[in-house]
């Protein structure tokens, strides 16, 4: 089980393609349908701007229309029912559902960097990017890119990255809105935001308010954010500040039994239970063009300050607090050179963290210092050929200091590694046919032990840095209002870090191995009707030691979602969805003994909404058949759950100014 901070957590392809590229051509045939020609689709994943067609990765983007015509509650939601993303259930009770790129299972939130305007937010706990907390009304788009991207990100990034762009507020236009909306199980919602410009400077003001006493019994969630910013920008500079400020309180329902789930899943077992947490996070960015030339400096600081209690576990009170610097300053080139358009980009990332945390067991700390250069280079030919390559070097210090128990904490208790790391990759792109484009790509990345995992391996020492190897071959089709992608991968990983059940530690894996196919699509059926669905097929498997060709935890085979958006007229829209999770091993199954499996879920949701582009009303509906389920368990006989939300309404209402 993953207890927050506290106790790290228990536990046909080649036809598949040709469907795929056989469906891209039907659709190809009714290309005539659409009378919208979308412009092309920018990626900055990639730390500088490129065109996501012909880029040799693994990406989707999710639009602002997308989000709010779809009525997703947060950015969190967003990507699990738009970007096809697989996700388990938020045992924290928050909004921070557990989101899986590529089936890493129990460790996907660690083996996946999330940024906000390529600010990292990503946590080095056992603990979810709080994704929840960014205002939806701020973001211009949400960027997912699948596969090792360890050269531009660095550690964590073996299953991709996940990046969050802020809208920029336009100089010279002043707007605001105010929004609110009830929903089922005592839940409100309360927002409010505005653009004020003032010559070259821009400023942008957000607060929201979210309540629930929660489906379960002792799940009552309340989050306050408030964000503050500004952006100034002439001819050849551009300058931005942001600071966040989040408090969030969860009180937690716990596991239930199976037996008990199947009694009734709205109990709980763990009635004086929570977890709360208060966050300040400043974002900015300093930039100078000159012709070809540019100059770019992102720079973070975030203070995360959590506390919590286990009652049901016999826990005392548990306060803790990190805080985490990062700097990055790089040097783009972008320019055409004897019939290439070359881009490149130069750059070094320093990172810092510290910990503390005072429980029972006294006063435990840690930090991490990151030091690294990374190189990428991105040339477009003649021949439609574009080449995609990079390089990082880093260097990771780790220390970790652990009062307590020698046999549930690591044994000697304090700790200290240092990791020279590198990473690379090799993507090409080729544009076959108008519209079509096929791509190669091959990368190697890196992660390491965060504390929470390293507070758990007795009389180990502190775990070896895990490392994977990515092949990736994709095809890509877009023609106006329509497009389709299908791409297969496979990952090669040593040193995986896990929980492992049977030995009740964090450990080093036996190597593993993932390959799957990935298929997504958007298909503008006619002017006002939009279809648009993913699919994903994982297979996760250990490759060697005693549980060579076993299937790893915690992973669905297959995940997909589908999404129909029909615009009645100007006024009046209508959007239905489902989500899609087949079956999965329990938590601590990795023998694959247990009969049982977490069973699959099939959730639909949707919307109605009505709007005269100042006033908006709307009615969403998310689990709409009332499905009793759940999507995540551990154990075996009688396993431990925990329920997902049943049916859930909600009305809105918001006005632009």
């Amino acid at each position: 089980m993953l207890f927050l901070n506290s106790v790290p957590q228990a536990p046909g392809l080649r036809s598949a393609l040709a469907v795929a590229c056989g469906l891209a051509c039907v659709l190809a045939d009714t290309a005539w349908a659409a009378e919208e020609v979308l412009a092309p689709v920018v990626i900055t994943a990639s730390r500088t701007p490129q065109a996501l067609q012909t880029a040799p990765i693994g990406a989707s983007i999710i639009t602002a229309e997308q989000i709010e015509r779809s009525g997703v509650s947060d950015a969190n939601e967003a990507i699990r029912k738009l970007g096809g993303v697989a996700a388990t259930s938020d045992q924290s009770n928050g909004r921070e559902n557990s989101l899986d790129l590529r089936g890493f299972g129990a460790t996907a939130s660690q083996n996946m960097v999330v940024l906000v305007d390529g600010i990292r937010i990503s946590e080095n706990e056992q603990a979810n990017a709080h994704l929840a907390s960014i205002p939806l009304e701020l973001i211009e788009r949400i960027e997912i890119v699948r596969g090792g991207a360890s050269v531009l990100w660095g550690e964590g990034a073996t299953a991709g990255v996940i990046n969050v762009v802020l809208k920029r507020p336009q100089s010279g236009v002043s707007s605001a809105k105010l929004a609110a909306a009830v929903e089922r199980f005592g839940g409100y919602e309360a927002l409010a935001s505005g653009q004020w410009a003032v010559g070259s400077v821009v400023l942008d003001a957000s607060t929201k308010r979210v309540r629930s006493n929660g489906f379960r019994e002792n799940s009552a969630y309340k989050q306050d954010v408030s964000a503050l910013g500004v952006q100034w920008r002439d001819e050849a500079w551009h300058a931005g500040l942001r600071v966040v400020q989040e408090d969030q309180s969860s009180d937690l329902p716990g596991s239930l039994a199976l037996s008990k789930f199947k009694a009734d899943p709205r109990q709980t077992t763990s009635p004086n239970d929570y977890a709360n947490n208060h966050e300040t996070r400043f974002l900015g960015n300093l930039a100078y063009q000159t012709g070809p030339w540019a100059w770019q400096l992102d720079a973070g600081h975030r203070l995360r300050q959590p506390d919590y209690q286990y009652v049901s576990f016999g826990s005392a009170a548990v306060r803790g607090q990190s805080t985490q610097n990062q700097l990055t300053p790089r040097l783009v080139y972008a320019d055409a050179l004897l019939g290439v358009d070359v881009k490149t980009v130069v750059g070094l990332d320093w990172q810092d963290w510290q910990f503390n945390k005072t429980g029972t067991d006294g006063l435990e700390t840690g930090s991490q210092q990151n030091q690294a250069g990374f190189v990428h280079g991105d040339f477009n030919l003649p021949s439609l050929t574009r080449v995609s390559l990079g390089w990082r070097q880093e260097r990771v210090r780790k220390l970790g200091d652990f009062p307590g128990n020698a046999a549930w904490f690591m044994d000697p208790a304090v700790y200290q590694r240092i990791d020279n790391l590198h990473a690379g990759e090799l993507g090409v792109s080729q544009t076959v046919l108008p519209q079509w484009d096929v791509y190669v790509r091959a990368a190697s990345s890196y992660r390491l032990a965060n504390i929470d995992e390293n507070r758990q391996t007795p009389s180990q020492g502190a775990l070896l840095p895990q490392q994977s190897s990515d092949r990736e071959v994709g095809v890509k089709w877009a023609a106006g209002g329509h497009g389709a992608t299908a791409r297969m991968f496979k990952q090669k990983t040593v040193n995986e870090i896990a929980f492992v059940a049977n030995v009740n530690a964090n450990t080093n894996l036996d190597p593993t191995q993932r390959s799957g196919v990935e298929l997504e699509g958007h298909w503008a059926v006619l002017q006002n009707l939009t279809l648009t669905g993913t699919w994903q097929q994982v297979s996760a498997q250990y490759q060697s030691g005693p549980n060579a060709g076993k299937e790893m935890t915690q992973v669905a085979p297959h995940s997909a979602t589908a999404r129909a958006t029909y615009r009645i007229n100007d006024q009046h829209t209508v959007e239905f969805g489902a989500q899609y999770l087949a079956a999965s091993r329990f938590a601590g199954d990795e023998s694959n003994q247990c009969a049982m499996r977490v069973p699959t879920s099939a959730l639909l949701d949707g919307r109605y909404a009505w709007s005269d582009r100042v006033w908006t009303l709307a009615v969403t509906g998310t689990n709409l058949t009332d499905r009793k389920g759940y999507n995540y368990g551990y154990g075996c006989g009688d396993p431990s759950v925990y329920p997902y939300m049943g049916r859930n309404l909600k009305f809105s209402v918001s006005r632009a100014f």
